[in-house]
Parts: C-alpha cells; structure tokens; sequence
C-alpha cells in the first residue's frame, strides 16, 4: 500500500512538472506569442492607461493617418473618434522606418511605452532652437501638432504660450509641473488586411 501512495505522488509530481513545462513553453507561432506575451490595445485604451504601461511592451491597433516625411520614421496611429493620436517610432530592430503603404490602412504596432515630457526647460529650449533659426520657416509637423494638442495653433510663440498654460493648469490640478506625451517605440509591426 505504501509503494502505492509513493507511485501516486510520484506520479502526480510528474505532471504538474510537466504542465508546468508546457505552459512556460515558446511556442513557435510569433503571432501567438505576441498575443500571450503582449496585451493587444486600441490607441484610446493606451492613451487612457499610459502612465502605468511605461516601459511595457504592447501591441496597439489602429488607423494610421500619417508617416513622417522624413523617411517614414513616424507613424501616427487614430483612435475611433481620430482625436485621440498616438506616434509610434520606428526603430533599428524593425527596419528604422515604415511602409509607405502603411498610410490609410490598420496597424497592429509591437513596442515599448514611452513619455516625453515638456516643463518650463523644454520650452526654453525650443525657444533658443527658434531663435537660433529666427528667419528659417517653422517645420513643426500638423500631424505632430495634432498629436500634441495644439492643430489649430499655427504661430511658434503661441504654441509655446499653450504649452506654459496646459503645464500651470497640470500643477495646478495634479501636482506635475510638465506635460505627458506618450509614444511607443516600435519594434515591429503588421499591416492588418
């Protein structure tokens, strides 16, 4: 009876070992493991939840309304209202830029959650960079303004106005004294048919 009880335990030892093995596994489908290994999000459940997912890696679908015209190296994804915008940036593991057939079609964009903030120092800065290019046409992207809350600002110094307001209406409510712009460094991605 005893060698019975150690056979059964045994036994069920060897199970769980070997369920354990098969649920930590690789599978060989790189569709199938980035679905277990990365959440799939909309840009809106992203933008919504960025803050917590910095330095995760996901997936996010979405439109893409635009790429870069400095060879592709941003896309701008939409969220279902195309209000919502996030920029994902193409980096050296995936190619260092996106398909021009990417534009009006739905990405699925593997990579890392990032944040770029702009406080007071950041604006002095782009002011100096201005001033340095005083003269020379102001190449701020639409696109990109856009996804920084700021399309229907067209002049510099008003853009850098808003900037300083949105950041003192940030300390004012919430203690930061910088604006959140959330972006994702792409390590892969697929044109969805």
């Amino acid at each position: 009876m005893k060698l019975f009880k150690n056979f059964f335990a045994f036994a069920a030892a060897l199970l769980i070992i070997a369920c354990a093995a098969s649920c930590n596994s690789k599978k060989t489908d790189n569709t199938a493991e980035a679905e277990n290994l990365c959440p799939s999000l909309s840009v809106d459940s992203l933008l919504a939840d960025a803050d917590d997912l910095l330095g995760d890696t996901v997936i996010v679908v979405g439109d893409c309304s635009h790429l870069c015209k400095h060879g592709g190296k941003k896309a701008f994804l939409v969220g279902a209202d195309s209000l919502a915008m996030l920029r994902c940036e193409a980096t050296a593991a995936m190619g260092g830029a996106f398909s021009p057939d990417c534009v009006g079609k739905t990405l699925s964009v593997k990579g890392v959650v990032c944040e770029n903030r702009i406080g007071e120092a950041e604006v002095k800065e782009m002011e100096a960079q201005h001033a340095k290019t005083e003269g020379a046409a102001d190449h701020n992207c639409s696109t990109e303004a856009k996804a920084n809350g700021q399309d229907s600002i067209c002049e510099f110094d008003a853009r850098m106005a808003d900037f300083r307001a949105r950041i003192s209406d940030r300390l004012a409510k919430e203690g930061k004294d910088y604006l959140s712009f959330y972006y994702l460094e792409a390590v892969s991605y697929d044109i969805n048919q």
